[in-house]
């Protein structure tokens, strides 16, 4: 028994002290990223194992059992608390009313902002790997839709993942949140965009838009509204693609593209808005040369697909055949998808800049960042979010505080536990819910 409290007093005791630590930027951050990830995640169950060791400890009189234990309890709980703590961010984008715009309906079918688990939900019904491009130059994308019974709200959703430009694949680590879309009857089309550094940011931009136009073209046998569909993405990669096509409608586009590709709205998970400051970001974590003549063979992608490690990654995208041995990343990476350097090309970083593009013509906006972004700094979801309000452009921004990158990515059931995972989906059900 005494071995049992302190094993659960200082377990809870280590990972809560790394829910307090602060994470540094750049590099650094990424070396306690992932541990500071599942201590976040794990934070109520975290709590719970030091009061028990606590609890145990105070049976035995194990002083160290007691400390270590009343700290961890103590840690966790106060995680839990500061990141489910309610924020105003959706009074302050649609008013004080905007509760009474969702209809009741719709509101029992939205789940608690935040419970010790989440219930599972059925995943509906699965379309895998619709084709949205041609014969010549495909576009897979997984198409869910709500399950029988469950009512549809008549709205798309165009989710687009997120790892730098150059990395995995659709269906990842994104089953629960789609499971709690489609329960609400809304209608989401998983997108598998072309990756770098086979692609630049022209070909992923303009796939985008071909996914709009193709969801719009589709509406009736999807049974949505195709002036109801909303963007969502995540990261470096798809948060800012989602941003972008948003801010740019019928622009940036194919002139083969006839239909209106505008949308109802968008969502950026710890997305990326300004270019121009994130590829002295990059450089800082990937070192990368200020200009291309700079560049040598060595910094060049790779292609590695000789062993099954390197075949199992290609085929599930992990990282594709074109890939450099400094992951994430390398130094060519921006440097291919943009066409050269910031200082060779700078109208174009700022042309693929979600800023640039704010005005009054922009649709309704949702924003949620962790504080302790190791990989994106939360200034850019700060400056979206003000622009945005100064061109009068409803903009929810949500900082969940003592959190990380990647905060909505789990294996399992920890997606179900982390509080800020949770109140990042409710956030998400309700933004769409409005939409609808």
């Amino acid at each position: 028994m005494k071995t049992l409290s302190r094993i659960l007093s200082i377990l809870s005791a280590f990972f809560g002290i790394l829910t307090l630590i602060p994470s540094p930027k750049g590099r650094r951050g990424g070396y306690i990223w992932l541990p500071k990830l599942w201590a976040g995640a794990w934070s109520p169950f975290l709590a719970i194992a030091g009061a028990l060791g606590a609890l145990l400890g105070l049976g035995r009189k194990d002083r160290a059992a007691i400390l270590f234990g009343m700290f961890g309890a103590f840690a966790g709980a106060r995680h839990t608390q500061r990141v489910t703590k309610k924020h105003g961010a959706f009074d302050l984008a649609f008013g004080q009313d905007w509760e009474q715009r969702i209809p009741p309906e719709q509101w029992t079918r939205l789940s608690r902002p935040y419970q010790l688990i989440q219930p599972a939900k059925p995943l509906g019904l699965y379309q895998k790997d619709v084709n949205l491009g041609t014969r010549a130059a495909p576009l897979l994308a997984d198409i869910w839709l709500p399950p029988r019974g469950v009512k549809p709200s008549r709205l798309g959703v165009i989710y687009l993942h997120g790892s730098w430009w150059q990395a995995v694949d659709k269906d990842f680590l994104t089953r629960p949140l789609f499971a709690r879309l489609v329960n609400q009857g809304h209608v989401v089309m998983d997108v598998a965009y072309s990756l770098a550094p086979a692609a630049n940011m022209k070909q992923m931009i303009d796939e985008v838009k071909r996914a709009i136009v193709w969801m719009k073209t589709h509406a009736d046998e999807l049974d949505i509204d195709p002036n109801r569909i909303v963007l969502m993405g995540g990261s470096v990669g798809g948060g800012q693609l989602a941003l972008l096509a948003a801010y740019t409608p019928n622009t940036l586009q194919s002139k083969r593209v006839k239909t209106d590709t505008s949308v109802r709205g968008v969502i950026s998970m710890y997305g990326v808005t300004d270019m121009t400051a994130y590829f002295h970001e990059y450089g800082a974590i990937n070192p990368q040369p200020e200009y291309s003549s700079q560049m040598t063979e060595d910094m060049r992608p790779r292609v590695h697909d000789k062993t099954w490690l390197d075949k199992f990654m290609t085929r599930a995208r992990v990282f594709p055949a074109y890939r450099y041995g400094n992951m994430p990343g390398g130094a060519a990476l921006m440097i291919d998808i943009f066409g050269g350097t910031l200082n060779e090309i700078p109208e174009t970083y700022k042309r693929y800049s979600p800023l640039t593009h704010v005005g009054a013509h922009c649709p309704p906006t949702l924003q949620i960042f962790g504080d302790e972004d190791f990989a994106i700094d939360v200034s850019h979801g700060r400056r979206l979010h003000a622009a945005l309000q100064n061109a009068d452009v409803p903009s929810a921004y949500v900082e969940l505080p003592e959190t990380v990158h990647a905060f909505d990515q789990y294996f399992g059931v920890s997606r179900r536990v982390a509080p800020a995972a949770q109140i990042a989906a409710n956030d998400i059900e309700q933004f769409l819910a409005l939409m609808a």
